[in-house]
């Protein structure tokens, strides 16, 4: 075939995947769409939804309708989005859904044209395939959290950074640049590649010439454009001078997580008391805490005091976490009215391990594994054929140094961000790469099979 026929096979087969993808996303998200509200929304959903009802009646970015208090603990790209939606369906869920599971089947798009950057068009059939049948991804699609369009954002970033490696060209840095800003509008994640990872990579692709003061000049306008004006916005109402304010979370998660290590108690109650302890301090002295910033202080500081009591149970429980890898079997099932969320899984995996905490979730019914096998056996290969990838990588990192910099940059910081918070979800910006390095190495061993040769 001539080239321009090569590619227009390539495109209609990767857009062949991306509507069996979204097929496939309604089809194991049936039963949660039937019965909506309470089947699609989890913990933080509320924090999108309020947000987006108040954008509705007040049209201000408030905690909820009528409120009058700033939110500034989410970044405001969905609740924008659920805004639009519901304006034009009404509050249904069901709609928000299916967006979500669309921005997610899309997703395989890019991921196949990673797999094309780096092991030829049958790796991008590969890395879209993966990802179309990722159990995680699956699992996550419609519930109506920031993830799947977080993904989404990222899995074009991606591409485009490794255009950028492919070609040296700017072009391609810039628009990565400014798809990684508008991903942080979703989750804030990407704050920490935009500004450190990106200038790093403008020095690696294109040197100390001209063309790397304009990538960095492109950086530094994505963030002036995109973030700054959000992280002023937060810090004038009283909010961290970041995309949400969280920061103060981190001493109920993750120091629980440190106590829970040091003394073996159940970590769920260990966070319920020091949230509850802590925010009785915080209400009885209104005067000295006013606002969220100086509230989260407070808390951050009450971290920093536990690190520096236990460190060794700091270093135990904020190292890389290889759980983060498990898939999200528990939300396909609970999106299948198969069990039920809010049983405290992380808390016994934490204490007792994975199997513990699979019998657990499953109440003993392992045969509620048996339909999901196949997902679980996509998930492992797609581990595998990454890893090994990782791993030929590391064997040439003289020549392959820049790729095991690219890795580090979107895959292993996304996937373990997160310190002792295990959450599935927290894989899906790290997948795309992930799935084109594995399809890579799968065209990588077939070429290489007897049968092939």
């Amino acid at each position: 075939m001539e080239k321009t026929e090569k590619e227009k096979h390539f495109t209609l087969v990767l857009w062949g995947i991306v509507l069996a993808a979204l097929l496939v996303r309604l089809l194991c998200a049936l039963p949660a769409l039937r019965e909506g509200h309470d089947c699609l929304v989890r913990v933080d959903s509320g924090t999108y939804i309020q947000p987006a009802m108040a954008l509705l009646h007040d049209g201000r970015y408030w905690t909820g309708p009528g409120s009058g208090i700033p939110m500034t603990t989410r970044p405001p790209g969905c609740a924008l989005i659920l805004a639009g939606i519901f304006a034009l369906f009404g509050r249904n869920y069901a709609a928000a859904a299916l967006l979500n599971c669309m921005a997610s089947a899309l997703t395989c798009y890019p991921a196949g044209l990673c797999g094309r950057l780096l092991g030829g068009r049958r790796a991008g059939y590969w890395a879209a395939g993966l990802f179309a049948l990722n159990l995680t991804s699956l699992a996550q699609a419609p519930l109506l959290l920031a993830d799947s369009v977080l993904g989404l954002c990222c899995a074009w970033a991606v591409y485009f950074v490794l255009k950028c490696y492919r070609g040296r060209s700017l072009l391609p840095f810039g628009l990565s640049c400014m798809l990684l800003a508008f991903g942080s509008w979703f989750k804030p994640v990407n704050v920490p590649v935009l500004i450190g990872g990106m200038p790093l990579l403008a020095l690696l692709f294109f040197g100390f010439r001209r063309k790397t003061l304009s990538a960095l000049g492109m950086t530094l306008a994505a963030y002036l454009l995109l973030v700054f004006p959000l992280m002023l916005r937060n810090y004038r109402c009283g909010g961290d001078f970041d995309m949400d304010s969280n920061r103060g979370e981190m001493l109920y998660h993750s120091g629980s997580a440190i106590l829970g290590a040091v003394t073996g108690e159940d970590t769920g109650m260990i966070r319920n008391r020091l949230a509850q302890e802590t925010r009785s301090y915080l209400d009885a002295h209104p005067e000295l805490y006013p606002d969220i910033r100086s509230r989260n202080v407070y808390c951050h500081q009450k971290y920093l005091e536990l690190i520096r009591k236990y460190p060794g149970a700091f270093l135990r429980t904020h190292l890389p976490q290889w759980t983060m890898l498990l898939p999200d079997l528990p939300t396909f099932l609970e999106n299948n009215r198969l069990t039920a969320t809010g049983r405290g899984t992380l808390d016994v995996m934490r204490k007792d391990g994975v199997y513990a905490a699979l019998k657990h979730y499953l109440d003993g019914r392992f045969w509620l594994l048996v339909p999901v096998l196949p997902f679980l056996l996509i998930t492992g290969l797609l581990y595998l054929g990454a890893g090994m990838l990782l791993l030929i990588w590391l064997c040439h990192w003289k020549t392959k140094w820049r790729l095991l910099i690219l890795f580090g940059i979107f895959g292993f910081f996304y996937l373990f961000a997160g310190g002792p918070v295990v959450m599935p979800r927290y894989q899906i910006p790290a997948l795309p790469l992930l799935c084109a390095m594995a399809g890579s190495w799968f065209v990588l061993m077939l070429k290489k099979s007897p049968a092939r040769k």
